[in-house]
């Protein structure tokens, strides 16, 4: 128990044993229910019983405490092994880091904000950057697709996770946008007539796999057009 930690006022009971675990996992709890920007350590202290400034013998402040729980979160991922072409394993991986972003709302916002700052995801980007260049893609560009879809990957989790958390009755996602396009005249804007109808009959699942499947095509390509100048070199003749 710590030393000169006080229950606030008006809670009861017997104070739990404080230790960094029992605060982490406790805040990552925090994180599930309520998401990480609403994540403080006065709402942490009244989760544990305790007074915030017993929480500050285990972690030094709110920022370390948001990347502790980033990594505890991301811990929780399987990481797909290693034992196949890059593009499969991309999209394994990004359909489990989907479901466990979801589950923790604010995390790729964070991770959009700050880049890969905790150790797990600086290992996906090894194993990432060292598959594409395996399959033949240079360092340089392999890193930059890292970005490139890591980036899309945290924006498509980020925008579905208002519409996961919405009370009962809330509009259907992007109702202003389909309303606002469909009051143009359709002669004038014939993209969005065109276009728009076929977008608000795509539900999410279906929009985030189309979307999955056009980032992963372009990596595809781009590992095809690599490797073809190494296929089509000509055979030594035999002398």
């Amino acid at each position: 128990m710590i030393s000169g930690a006080r229950s606030p006022r008006g809670v009861r009971g017997r104070r739990p044993q404080l230790s960094r675990d029992t605060v982490v996992q406790t805040a990552v709890a925090l994180v599930r229910e309520q998401g990480l920007r609403q994540l403080s350590m006065r709402t942490l202290a009244e989760r544990l019983r305790v007074t915030p400034m017993a929480l500050y013998k285990h972690v030094a402040n709110r920022d370390a405490l948001v990347l502790l729980c980033a990594e505890a979160i991301l811990q929780t991922l399987v990481v797909p092994a290693e034992q196949q072409d890059p593009v499969a394993w991309l999209r394994l991986l990004a359909s489990r880091l989907r479901a466990v972003g979801l589950a923790h709302p604010g995390l790729m916002e964070f991770l959009l904000e700050q880049g890969p700052v905790v150790h797990t995801a600086l290992v996906i980007l090894d194993r990432t950057v060292s598959g594409l260049h395996a399959a033949g893609i240079s360092w340089k560009e392999a890193g930059a697709l890292h970005n490139t879809f890591f980036s899309w990957l945290a924006g498509a989790i980020r925008r579905q996770e208002p519409w996961d958390v919405g009370p009962p009755g809330t509009p259907p996602p992007f109702e202003r946008f389909f309303e606002a396009a469909q009051a143009l005249p359709a002669r004038d804007y014939p993209g969005l007539a065109h276009s728009v109808p076929h977008m608000r009959a795509t539900d999410v699942e279906r929009e985030f796999e189309q979307s999955l499947g056009f980032m992963l095509e372009g990596i595809q390509r781009r590992i095809d057009a690599r490797q073809a100048p190494s296929r089509k070199r000509p055979r030594r003749r035999q002398r």
